[in-house]
């Protein structure tokens, strides 16, 4: 989930300051909240939930609204996917959400201001991309505990070494002319993984350049390997998310 409903959410973060630092013992209201996300969801209830929420954020502690914060988003999003303002929200709120979630957002904010692929083509160098795979390998291992935002972060790992490995429809690593393999793409491995030697992504990549070597850095992919390739891709990618999820346990 890459998008929340601006609107929305906007405005139930907005009511969570106006709440007061001061508040009674926290109380419990998933199951209230649940029932009134139980049905398909409509602008009317999106915004039931949210005026639900805002009028409860002063007395729930933060890893319950962290739940249900996440919850609304989900809810919010199978109504609209309009994006929201990572940058607003965390610039009043990250100190009333826990670090994992605060986190989590700046790559949400990331994504949406530089995605890393759109209208096919890559839209980051190869170097950054990199970076932001590791960063998300990274974020995985210090909130090994925080099982809420796992699934998210596991989600953009694959995605992101998957674009390392492949890259974009417009912006392949092998070029569809020429079918060599990118010298930017191979020159940036080279960099992050002699940087970065105990990485899952530089174990990936290694193994990686075990092929590359294999077929001489060239490949076309209206050949008859071309389902091979994307195979292997898919594998590396695989076993490099098992390695980080068993890394977490």
């Amino acid at each position: 989930m890459y998008k929340f409903f601006r609107a929305i959410l906007v405005l139930s973060l907005t009511a969570w300051l106006a709440a007061g630092c001061g508040s009674p013992e926290p109380v419990d209201v998933t199951a209230e909240f649940n029932e009134l996300i139980k049905a398909p969801a409509t602008a009317e209830s999106v915004a039931a939930a949210d005026e639900f929420l805002r009028s409860k954020l002063a007395n729930i502690d933060e890893e319950q609204a962290a739940n249900l914060l996440l919850a609304l988003e989900e809810y919010a999003l199978s109504y609209d996917n309009t994006s929201v303002d990572y940058a607003e929200l965390l610039r009043d709120y990250e100190n009333e959400i826990p670090d994992y979630l605060v986190e989590l957002f700046l790559f949400k904010e990331a994504e949406y201001q530089t995605p890393i692929i759109s209208g096919a083509a890559l839209m980051i160098s190869w170097p950054e991309l990199l970076e932001r795979t590791d960063a998300i390998e990274g974020y995985i291992k210090r909130y090994k505990d925080a099982a809420l935002v796992k699934e998210d972060a596991l989600w953009l790992y694959r995605r992101y070494l998957n674009a390392v490995l492949t890259g974009a429809s417009n912006s392949p690593v092998f070029d569809y002319t020429t079918h060599r393999f990118s010298e930017e793409a191979q020159t940036a491995y080279k960099a992050y993984t002699d940087s970065h030697p105990d990485t899952v992504l530089t174990c990936a990549i290694l193994e990686y350049e075990t092929y590359l070597d294999s077929i001489g850095y060239e490949f076309s992919y209206e050949g008859d390997d071309s389902v091979e390739f994307f195979d292997m891709c898919n594998r590396l990618t695989a076993d490099a998310e098992k390695k980080v999820y068993q890394n977490t346990q």
